[in-house]
């Protein structure tokens, strides 16, 4: 299917990056990688009779940290296609953003308060421990997106 064929056609845009496609971008999507990996942990321990009502609660909030950083990404995209004359838009994207990723990290202290009630005998020692090194991951990386718009913010 050529260009023509689109219904739409996208503006190309030729201006510079904007800055948050750099660092922060690049940030937030390992979170979001990280967060895939405990989307498929938790419907995985979900799958699992003995682990499904135990681990409902956390299903529901992992839809919250999921949905949140997919926001993010979505407004950090949407930045560099703002044109730098719009300001106005490009300033309420960017608060936006930071709202996003400040619900993903209060959506990822809850999965947090969540994650520590697991226990054995319902939760094998492997699963807590993969558990709690990517949901560690996806919190590190979101913070690290998070410093890194604010030291571009200066």
């Amino acid at each position: 299917m050529s260009e023509q064929d689109l219904p739409i056609r996208m503006r190309q845009v030729f201006q510079p990056l904007h800055p948050a496609w750099g660092i922060p971008l690049r940030d937030l999507r390992r979170s979001l990688y990280a967060e895939q990996i405990m989307s498929a942990l938790i419907d995985e321990l979900q799958v699992c009779e003995h682990s499904a009502k135990i681990t409902a609660k956390l299903g529901l909030i992992q839809q919250e940290t999921s949905r949140m950083r997919g926001v993010a990404i979505g407004h950090c995209i949407r930045l560099h296609f703002i044109p730098d004359e719009a300001s106005t838009e490009q300033e309420r994207t960017r608060q936006l953003l930071l709202i996003a990723m400040r619900r993903a990290d209060e959506a990822d202290e809850h999965a947090e308060r969540e994650l520590t009630g697991l226990r054995k005998p319902y939760v094998e020692a492997e699963w807590l421990r993969s558990l709690g090194l990517w949901h560690r991951e996806r919190r590190r990386w979101l913070h690290k997106a998070l410093a890194a718009l604010a030291r571009e913010e200066e």
